[in-house]
């Protein structure tokens, strides 16, 4: 009997280890499955002129719905009076957006569950930079989702 309980003291807590192995091991491949099924496209459709406030669209054009728009990275990278700028935006639930801050203007073929953006859903998103953009210089928007997938785009300004 003694040398039954020994072995139970002394090896029980494996089993606890193996179940926390296995914990870590699902979570993993659930990231590795949301990461899998995440595909987003960012485009400028227009020229953004030479104002601080300009437009662009992000697409999601794979299975995973994305919704926590507070934890997408935003970066804007544009020139300036002969300066180069990159700015991280903030995200606010409402237009229009002031220095600093990206908003949800639009949201396009919304259909299957609304404000998450499905796959084949377009939302536009207006942003506000520090400084006017310089004509003839390239403006690059990154964005990254929240479980790490960036997409971006480079549009000369007119």
């Amino acid at each position: 009997m003694f040398g039954i309980t020994f072995v139970m003291f002394t090896f029980g807590g494996l089993a606890d280890k193996a179940a926390s192995f296995s914990d870590a091991s699902s979570d993993t491949t659930d990231w590795e499955s949301k990461l899998v099924k995440t595909s987003i496209d960012v485009t400028i459709p227009n020229d953004p002129g030479t104002d601080s406030t300009f437009s662009f669209d992000i697409t999601n054009t794979n299975l995973e719905k994305l919704w926590e728009f507070d934890k997408f990275d935003i970066i804007i990278t544009y020139d300036s009076a002969g300066t180069t700028h990159t700015e991280t935006m903030t995200y606010v639930s409402t237009c229009a957006p002031i220095v600093g801050e990206w908003c949800i203007n639009t949201w396009t073929n919304d259909v299957l569950d609304p404000k998450i953006l499905n796959n084949g859903e377009t939302i536009t998103v207006d942003v506000e930079v520090s400084n006017n953009l310089q004509s003839a210089s390239d403006l690059i928007v990154i964005v990254a989702t929240p479980n790490g997938v960036v997409a971006s785009e480079t549009r000369t300004v007119a």
